[in-house]
């Protein structure tokens, strides 16, 4: 299995649609961090503080550049897991892939497992960044007041809990993709079930707010119950890896039983 997965992470590691992920966030964190510079004053009001970084309990006004940043690099791991199975498909390398390694519920599992850590490990990367960045922005150009035991606690969890979304979503994202043979047909699945099925759900039945996935979803990333849910955020995260594990053992029943040629 080590080899296995090893292969896939390295394969992973070298999609074109990765680095190209990685220029563009980078790119949009060097203009979040020097537009932090210049509207900095430190003889100011407005001078930027850790509060401005991540949010803590006491200045709860706002999320924050690291929480606002998720928003954008959390669901980048659902494109990440469903374009590393998609393509696969679309250049048809999986008849390859299992002439060496035949055994088609550890090929699949080692897949799962790299998209997974590959995504986390870039969600926590670009979070790290940005924070390192603005921090020095703090320093320079603002104030420091206000970082102190709680405000580390907080963002390391708060990172802590995208690492395992952004991980979740790539691994639903190549499950999907691999059920429909297609990118963007994993996409469509997942935001038409947000946007549209969730949606009318919520209209005509508000009381099953505590099992849809988007209310589940930002209790664990936001780290506290939501106010018209009433789940624990480890209540939430279960149910989570409850519905990711029944999409990944169909996944793992299509592909043993498909003929993927």
């Amino acid at each position: 299995m080590s080899t296995v997965l090893l292969v896939e992470l390295q394969r992973a590691l070298a999609r074109r649609l990765l680095r190209l992920f990685l220029l563009l966030a980078l790119l949009l964190i060097a203009a979040i961090v020097v537009g932090a510079f210049i509207r900095s004053n430190p003889d100011a009001a407005n001078a930027f503080s850790p509060g401005d970084i991540y949010t803590t309990e006491e200045n709860d006004s706002d999320i924050g550049f690291v929480g606002a940043m998720s928003l954008l690099f959390v669901p980048a791991g659902l494109l990440l897991g469903a374009s590393f199975v998609g393509a696969e498909y679309r250049a048809g390398t999986i008849t390859a892939l299992l002439t060496w390694e035949p055994r088609r519920v550890r090929a699949l599992g080692a897949k799962l497992v790299a998209a997974g850590l590959v995504a986390a490990g870039v969600f926590v990367a670009l979070e790290l960044v940005l924070a390192a960045g603005l921090g020095a922005v703090a320093i320079v150009r603002g104030t420091t007041d206000g970082a102190d035991a709680e405000f580390y606690r907080g963002m390391t969890g708060f990172v802590a809990r995208g690492a395992l979304l952004t991980a979740g979503l790539s691994v639903l994202g190549a499950c999907i993709a691999l059920l429909g043979r297609n990118t963007t047909a994993a996409l469509g699945a997942v935001f038409g079930y947000i946007i549209v099925v969730e949606s009318v759900l919520r209209g005509f039945r508000p009381g099953w707010n505590a099992w849809f996935f988007l209310e589940n979803f930002f209790i664990v990333l936001g780290g506290e119950e939501a106010d018209d849910v009433t789940r624990s955020v480890t209540g939430a995260g279960l149910l989570l890896v409850s519905y990711l594990a029944v999409l990944v053992a169909a996944s793992m029943v299509t592909f043993v039983r498909r003929d993927v040629t």
